[in-house]
């Protein structure tokens, strides 16, 4: 297989944890002290470790000369319905900052009350989000976070573990994110600490996420006119996802096909929508005359897809270069294909590389089937249900330990 299948997450799709889910109805049980300026919240039947605590209100933060609390990291109050004992709370809080916080996958209430507490790091949320979240989860206690605010940005992003560069700097003041999860943190990290990746990003006066993902995906296109182009884009969560599988897929068809000017066309590319053009047109000019399909051949369940003349089909169908991949299968890979139907009736072909644990004669627990790369009809990305049914089905193909 291509390097571009090991480096890149292919197996991508979006839902909410159980735990972000639960944590929700915690607003069902906020009380508000108004006398003492506190959001009581008994957590018992919900996290009943929590038992009961209570956050201070944002100006009762801002005076508060007690050491700042040790918040259950997890808590997203931001994302709770806004009940009326809620809101009582929330009408203090700058709804910038309420925004800014929101941004980030834990530790919300722990960076809420350091921007509140203290002035360095509210200005810093306000130009640096990501350094303001990275520096009061950084492990460091109070006393040690605070004595790096008197000093050059520079030597504070050198504490945290980065280069203490004028350019990590910029790059963070640049960033312009609509959320951070594990994977963008991860993206962030991937930038900053690559000399390359830093230095080619200092041109693009903002940074969205398709931008950095670019970036950390794909350097061979860091300053191109499409990476251009993509920074100055509104950007959702699952834009950037089929984003960064269409980019990698078009690469990795450049590589199979030994065509290194289909890289240099879609640097070029001003609109994702060309780029995808590119893509299909190469796809299409590698198969031979084939026809759609059969979809005879499939069922409700996933089966291997081997023949030659069936694999070209399935690329077609799923506009995937499957064919090109098949060549390039390891002893313990497959691809598979199986059909679904969607909500409007329509008939979906699903297909997906798949490597099986290696077995001995003993199977061992922790052996699982690794799903690679899944794509529906159009090449579009798998949701949770898909997902789901494709793991179910590979457990049920393995055998049973002894």
């Amino acid at each position: 297989m291509s390097s571009f299948d090991t480096q890149l997450p292919l197996v991508q799709f979006a839902q909410h944890s159980q735990l972000d889910l639960r944590q929700k109805h915690l607003a069902k049980f906020c009380f508000w002290e108004e006398f003492d300026q506190l959001l009581v919240v008994d957590a018992r039947q919900i996290f009943p470790k929590l038992g009961v605590f209570a956050v201070p209100s944002w100006d009762k933060m801002m005076m508060d000369a007690e050491p700042i609390s040790d918040y259950p990291a997890f808590l997203k109050p931001f994302d709770w319905p806004k009940v009326s004992e809620l809101q009582s709370w929330l009408k203090q809080i700058p709804q910038w900052v309420q925004d800014s916080c929101k941004l980030f996958p834990n530790n919300q209430l722990k960076l809420l009350h350091y921007c509140a507490k203290y002035p360095q790091i509210f200005e810093l949320l306000d130009h640096s989000p990501m350094l303001a979240w990275r520096l009061v989860t950084s492990g460091m206690e109070e006393p040690e976070i605070v004595a790096l605010l008197g000093g050059k940005r520079q030597n504070l992003v050198a504490q945290l573990g980065w280069p203490g560069k004028t350019e990590t700097v910029k790059l963070l003041r640049n960033l312009r994110l609509r959320f951070v999860n594990q994977q963008i943190a991860e993206q962030i990290e991937t930038c900053i600490l690559d000399p390359k990746r830093l230095d080619g990003l200092q041109q693009l006066p903002r940074i969205n996420s398709m931008a950095l993902s670019l970036a950390a995906g794909f350097p061979e296109l860091i300053g191109s006119r499409l990476h251009q182009s993509l920074a100055q884009l509104p950007c959702r969560p699952m834009q950037c996802q089929a984003m960064t599988a269409l980019l990698a897929d078009t690469l990795q068809l450049s590589e199979l096909l030994g065509k290194p000017q289909l890289v240099k066309n879609i640097a070029e590319c001003r609109y994702l929508s060309e780029v995808e053009e590119h893509y299909q047109q190469t796809l299409f000019a590698s198969l031979p005359d084939v026809s759609n399909l059969n979809l005879q051949l499939l069922g409700g369940a996933a089966k291997p897809v081997e023949h030659p003349e069936h694999l070209q089909q399935l690329s077609l169908a799923v506009q995937h270069p499957w064919h090109l991949i098949a060549e390039r299968l390891s002893g313990r890979q497959d691809i598979v294909a199986w059909q679904e139907v969607d909500e409007t009736d329509a008939t979906v072909i699903w297909s997906a590389l798949i490597e099986w644990p290696e077995l001995t004669n003993n199977l061992a627990q922790n052996a699982q089937p690794e799903i690679l790369k899944i794509r529906g009809s159009g090449n579009q990305l798998a949701q949770a249900k898909q997902l789901s049914d494709l793991h179910l089905w590979l457990l049920q193909q393995l055998p049973k330990a002894d």
